[in-house]
């Protein structure tokens, strides 16, 4: 027997698109597409992708090709945090270090109110224009950008606001997290890797909570809740600030799917879902082009649907535990 010995096959947006208009009969083995069904057909595809994006996607399985992980850096004085793109400490990749969301370095030296140079033992896991987090003496964060990267020493874009003992801790991070569409898991995890779970909390359950904002309601939190608004998603803990600064809040979550932009993107779906694209378009775009939508489409749809929903489903645990009332 003779294979091919690859496993690359893939489709790009234009594939996807030429295949739904052959599905519903706009195009022969030979025929061309016009420059307007092209936008036309690339806006409902990703309309398609966007509404398939997530666990509310109607299959089985989290779409765990988009199951991401990042750290949320915690304020003494803060009990919101903007989680995106243009958000909070939000970290989730570090270039000096592959494969860390951020590095950890300590401080060499007291660093003064308004120092803008900062001293370690090795400046290797800093990058220029790296997000900077500052412990400061006074037990909150501060965060700035790394100016520049010199031998055992890094620049700031700003002062400190105030002093920061040798021994406190510089965290960098160059890549800020997506927005999340839903938090899988929270973890409280200390600067030793020991983690703590965290709960989750409904909007009203965080609402009837009495002190959650009061200024002197600093602790380690214990509870989450988060809602997934525009432009960042926001998430709410369950006191008025972090008692312990060098704790993060780490985070395994669902980022929205990826744009079709150009031609020869490749679709950020499954291979088990090619398909079902393909199919799913022709749907779509059917009325458009005023075709029939006839029964055997309809069982091809439900058919590839089907196939796409049952792949990659996410394993739980159950348990049983006898003569428990």
């Amino acid at each position: 027997m003779s294979t091919s010995g690859t496993y690359t096959f893939t489709v790009t947006r234009d594939d996807i698109i030429r295949e739904a208009m052959l599905n519903i009969g706009k195009l022969d083995a030979y025929g061309s597409i016009d420059p307007q069904e092209t936008t036309d057909c690339a806006r409902k595809l990703n309309m398609l992708v966007k509404q398939w994006m997530g666990r509310y996607d109607f299959a089985s399985g989290l779409k765990i090709w988009t199951r991401q992980r990042a750290d949320l850096f915690l304020s003494s004085t803060q009990y919101r945090y903007e989680l995106g793109s243009s958000g909070d400490n939000w970290a989730a990749g570090v270039t000096a270090v592959p494969g860390a969301n951020f590095a950890t370095n300590p401080l060499a030296n007291y660093a003064n109110p308004a120092a803008t140079t900062l001293y370690m033992l090795s400046a290797a896991d800093f990058t220029v224009a790296d997000y900077l987090v500052v412990q400061l003496d006074s037990g909150d964060i501060f965060s700035t950008t790394v100016a520049t990267v010199g031998s055992g020493l890094i620049t700031i874009a700003s002062g400190l606001p105030s002093a920061a003992s040798a021994g406190n801790n510089l965290y960098n991070y160059t890549t800020k997290g997506q927005r999340p569409l839903e938090i899988v898991t929270a973890i409280l995890r200390d600067n030793v890797s020991n983690d703590t779970p965290l709960d989750y909390m409904t909007v009203q359950s965080y609402e009837e909570l009495p002190t959650k904002t009061a200024p002197g309601a600093v602790s380690d939190p214990t509870a989450i809740y988060y809602e997934a608004q525009l432009p960042n998603g926001q998430l709410y803990i369950d006191c008025a600030g972090a008692q312990d600064v060098t704790k993060q809040i780490h985070v395994v979550y669902l980022r929205p799917i990826q744009d079709f932009n150009n031609p020869l993107d490749n679709p950020e779906y499954a291979a088990e879902w090619f398909n079902a694209l393909c199919w799913g378009l022709s749907k779509q775009i059917c009325p458009m082009f005023s075709a029939v939508w006839t029964p055997e489409m309809d069982a091809n749809y439900q058919e590839s649907i089907t196939y796409a929903r049952s792949a990659n489903p996410d394993r739980t645990e159950i348990y049983f535990q006898p003569n428990m009332l």
